[in-house]
């Protein structure tokens, strides 16, 4: 788990519903590879950013 996507903690998470905790999950999941994939020198340009944003 990167350290910067740990700033939302567990406790936070578990007080919410469901399907909120899905889209969040589903949201720290993309996050989480979004801050290795800097870490390792990954470089998108722009349009391919938003294209991947646009997915979630």
């Amino acid at each position: 788990m990167a350290p910067a996507a740990q700033a939302i903690g567990n406790q936070e998470i578990l007080k919410t519903e469901s399907s909120e905790k899905a889209a969040i999950g589903a949201l720290y999941d993309e996050l989480s590879k979004g801050i290795d994939s800097m870490k390792k020198g990954d470089v998108y340009m722009i349009d391919e950013a938003w294209e991947e944003i646009d997915k979630i």
